[in-house]
């Protein structure tokens, strides 16, 4: 098979897929390797880097995603809801915006139990559970991310809390 061949078939299960896609994945599909797979998804970074849509490495693998530089008319396409969030919420954001903490830093700074707020962050997909070296820290996701407005973003980036 071509190396277009190749190619053509990533972007069409990147395409079709309503997840990221891993190397793995695509390792597993194609029986390529890991560093045949990373040039041809660049090849198609390439291909869609002036275009609408780009692929991009997320967290959870490779997916198409809207181009940053059109965003604003993505955004009044599909209407994102605004979100509000509840004062326990937004003490808990602002502690993870500044680090990942563990339930008890948390619960520590709030003075109260999280553990209600933190079950509800992560099943709304804004706050994540991650295992460092044995203990469970909670962290803010890219879905959070983007309900921020770009100032709110920029502003932590400059203060390094993002």
């Amino acid at each position: 098979m071509k190396k277009e061949d190749y190619t053509a078939i990533i972007e069409s299960i990147l395409f079709v897929s309503q997840k990221p896609v891993t190397i793995g994945k695509l390792r597993e599909v194609l029986g390529l390797s890991a560093d045949t797979i990373l040039d041809l998804i660049t090849e198609l970074q390439k291909h869609y880097a002036a275009r609408g849509i780009n692929v991009e490495l997320t967290k959870k693998g490779y997916a198409f995603v809207p181009n940053e530089k059109y965003k604003t008319y993505y955004r009044k396409f599909v209407k994102v809801k605004k979100v509000t969030f509840s004062r326990q919420a937004l003490e808990t954001i602002a502690i993870l915006l500044k680090s990942d903490s563990t339930k008890a830093r948390i619960d520590r700074l709030r003075g109260v139990n999280s553990t209600r707020i933190l079950n509800e962050l992560i099943k709304q997909g804004f706050v994540q559970k991650v295992i460092k070296n044995g203990v469970v820290h909670y962290s803010v996701t890219d879905k959070l991310m983007g309900y921020l407005p770009e100032e709110a973003k920029e502003t932590l980036t400059k203060k390094r809390l993002f």
